[in-house]
């Protein structure tokens, strides 16, 4: 026999992402995949032809709304409109029926957004991603 430990490649990491999921599938109600699904939303400025901000999540097995990405154009800021992304993305997940959503975030980013959403804080990681800083991470009941 002969094992190494060597870099992975694109469909290396996609048999592995595969192989996890049926673990985990086999582990879980049978109807648990059901609502597995990316969501997305964007908000456009039509007049400039630009996108000035979006929100992008997985629904993770039909229960849990994991938030990815939420970001706005710094010119367009403090004018609402992560709010409204936030609300687009979390009724969408209510209607697939999630239960519950997570985001994380650092210090330097927007926990006091989140908080204001409606999340609380259910861990805290020190020195991430620098000695110095937090990496926050959230939950909200969706129901």
């Amino acid at each position: 026999m002969s094992i190494e430990i060597v870099e992975s490649s694109d469909n290396d990491y996609m048999k592995i992402a595969r192989a996890i999921t049926r673990f985990n599938l086999a582990h879980l109600p049978s109807n648990s995949s059901d609502n597995m699904t990316s969501l997305g939303y964007v908000i456009k400025d039509y007049s400039a032809g630009i996108i000035i901000g979006g929100v992008y999540a997985k629904l993770l097995l039909g229960n849990c709304l994991s938030i990815d990405i939420l970001w706005v154009e710094e010119k367009y800021r403090k004018r609402g409109y992560a709010s409204q992304l936030m609300q687009a993305i979390e009724n969408a997940a209510i209607r697939l029926g999630s239960k519950l959503s997570i985001v994380d975030t650092f210090e330097f980013q927007a926990p006091d957004f989140y908080k204001k959403c409606g999340y609380e804080i259910f861990g805290i990681l020190d020195d991430c991603p620098c000695v110095g800083n937090k990496r926050y991470y959230l939950k909200k009941s969706l129901c």
